[in-house]
């Protein structure tokens, strides 16, 4: 089976779009001179948390032009982590996959929305996808989808070999329940993490790629403190790399897909599963 290089970007985002932009550039140089594959960068990392009416339609178009010359001049595919689109008057958090040649593949609509925050101007999207590609199927999903087996579990049977969920995950956020800040986590650290990226590569029988951003952000939408831990995980091991820390940096990794194809095999869970719902109403 053929093998793949992933380069997962672990960015520090500041509230300036124009600033992030400027830096995209240095990590594509960094991905080629390690000959990899894909590039994949967190989740919003061009402009943090935005309200609804800061999304200017020039933030997708010029991600977008930017994504398709570099993986063009790189050859190299990527993930532009997820930006705030307007399409159709419905605003969606939206990842993009670009191929070698700068061409857009697909894209992929957060289906799981924060509820204090994004889900009060954002549409959910319904749908996911597995795009086939010389370098593997791959599958996205989007930070919050993360705490729903489903969503990957859908990828898995619709035979992704690799997912990467590019995420905004806080340690601390103003936009989380008091609840949750205060009693359970006011001075430890988030575990959801490292428990679910270990358990969604194995359970799903898949390589699971988790590009969280990093450092802190602070504007008017939010104020947040980064949990990074970007991380990938294998079937049988679960995490097998990590940025164990919350500032700036990059993983680089090349794995054997032929993994996903062996877990597949002895655990069997993806046949056992086509078989359950097919015989059972869920």
């Amino acid at each position: 089976m053929p093998s793949i290089k992933i380069c997962a970007v672990q960015f520090q985002v500041n509230p300036d779009f124009n600033k992030n932009l400027a830096r995209v550039e240095q990590f594509f140089k960094k991905a080629n001179k390690n000959k990899c594959d894909i590039i994949c960068f967190p989740e919003i990392f061009l402009t943090g948390p935005i309200s609804k009416e800061k999304c200017s339609p020039k933030i997708p178009i010029e991600s977008k032009k930017l994504f398709s010359k570099l993986s063009k001049n790189y050859g190299i595919y990527s993930i532009m982590g997820s930006i705030i689109e307007n399409i159709n008057n419905n605003f969606y958090n939206i990842s993009y996959l670009f191929d070698d040649k700068g061409d857009t593949i697909g894209n992929y609509k957060k289906n799981h929305l924060v509820q204090k925050s994004e889900a009060k101007y954002l549409t959910a999207g319904n749908k996911v996808s597995v795009f086939k590609t010389k370098i593997g199927n791959i599958g996205i999903e989007i930070c919050r989808d993360l705490l729903y087996p489903e969503v990957t579990r859908k990828l898995m049977l619709k035979n992704a070999d690799i997912v990467f969920c590019p995420s905004f995950w806080s340690a601390k956020s103003s936009s989380y329940d008091w609840i949750y800040s205060n009693r359970y986590f006011k001075n430890k650290t988030p575990k959801e993490v490292d428990a679910l990226v270990s358990a969604r590569a194995i359970e799903s029988e898949l390589i699971f790629v988790y590009v969280n951003a990093a450092g802190k952000f602070s504007s008017k939408e939010s104020k947040d403190i980064l949990l990074g831990k970007t991380q990938i995980a294998l079937p049988f091991y679960g995490t097998t790399s990590v940025l164990n820390h919350n500032k700036e940096g990059i993983i680089i990794k090349e794995t054997g897909l032929g993994i996903a194809k062996d877990a597949k095999k002895v655990y069997k869970i993806e046949k056992d599963l086509k078989d359950y719902y097919k015989n059972n109403k869920v």
